[in-house]
């Protein structure tokens, strides 16, 4: 059976199907998910609720109620959800309900428990269930990644969060988003060599990824240097075979060649033989780039006039 477009399954008011076609795309929209989860558990979160009696399940519609499973990925999915709408009254009536069934000292009832005492302002509670969490089973990545947020939403602690991400990374090393985070952290922190590297391994999770490639390419050139300029150089070219569009990447890459001619100008004679190609290349680019960006703003007021001046000043010379 073909899926079923979310647009369509909220037309037809389909609450079960919106829940799970939310759930499988893993897609992040919780006024929609509290929506209908109200609708399909009800206002105390019993209706549709699946029964124990054996004798009352032969009496009732199949229909009426979800079997044990979906019911309680329904209540799951609606208390965090509820908490990214900052309802946590309704949160933890979700939990209390999962309580009533699943074992309180399960994995993901303790979990869900953290991230309902992280909602509500606990954080110390919070952790306390995270480093519990991490007792029994050291690498709970959930938890782990639970940690790093606690530290990173207070101000001061960017070093703890940064050991507490790299704990994480120890253990998740596939983790692109992952890599993404630390790269950001260390870029927030002034670290621009740690992000370059945190911002390689995001690359080679995802090679094809345009704005993964650009950032790679500006943090190059913030490190400086002929050779970072020169990789610069490759990731923002890279950017732009994979997105001609990306207009954000052509004008770093105009910028990273403008810099590494003016470190080679300032080199001494030998080196500048040495990276004579690599010059012309520069040069190349700067002066492709300059049109290109001088084509796109054309006739767009007094940007235009902007861009061309600039333009004119980096290409003035070559």
């Amino acid at each position: 059976m073909a899926d079923i477009d979310l647009p369509s399954l909220v037309k037809r008011k389909d609450h079960l199907g919106v829940l799970r076609h939310v759930r499988t795309h893993k897609l992040r929209e919780p006024d929609l998910v509290v929506e209908h989860g109200m609708a399909l558990l009800g206002r105390d979160l019993t209706k549709n609720k699946p029964t124990t009696n054996p004798i009352l399940s032969l009496i009732l519609p199949s229909t009426s109620a979800l079997d044990e499973s979906e019911w309680l990925a329904a209540l799951e999915q609606l208390c965090l959800a509820s908490i990214d709408v900052h309802d946590d009254t309704l949160a933890n009536k979700c939990l209390g309900e999962i309580k009533r069934v699943a074992p309180s000292d399960s994995a993901r009832v303790r979990w869900l428990l953290g991230r309902c005492l992280e909602s509500s302002g606990d954080l110390a509670g919070a952790d306390e269930v995270y480093d519990g969490l991490l007792k029994d089973n050291p690498s709970n990545g959930m938890a782990l990644k639970r940690k790093y947020a606690i530290l990173r939403s207070q101000p001061g602690k960017e070093v703890e969060s940064r050991e507490a991400l790299n704990k994480y990374l120890e253990l998740n090393s596939g983790d692109a988003a992952g890599w993404a985070e630390l790269g950001a952290l260390c870029h927030d922190m002034g670290d621009y060599r740690s992000a370059t590297y945190a911002y390689e391994e995001v690359v080679l999770a995802s090679p094809l990824n345009s704005a993964a490639h650009c950032k790679l390419g500006e943090l190059y050139a913030t490190v400086g240097g002929r050779n970072n300029l020169k990789l610069a150089r490759k990731h923002l070219a890279q950017s732009l075979e994979l997105d001609p569009s990306n207009v954000r990447a052509m004008f770093s890459l105009v910028a990273a060649a403008g810099e590494y001619l003016q470190e080679c100008s300032k080199a001494g004679k030998s080196k500048r033989e040495a990276e004579e190609d690599d010059v012309e290349v520069a040069k190349e680019l700067v002066k492709f780039g300059a049109e290109k960006l001088v084509k796109l703003y054309h006739g767009k007021g007094r940007m235009a006039k902007l861009v061309e001046n600039v333009m004119k000043d980096l290409t003035g010379s070559l």
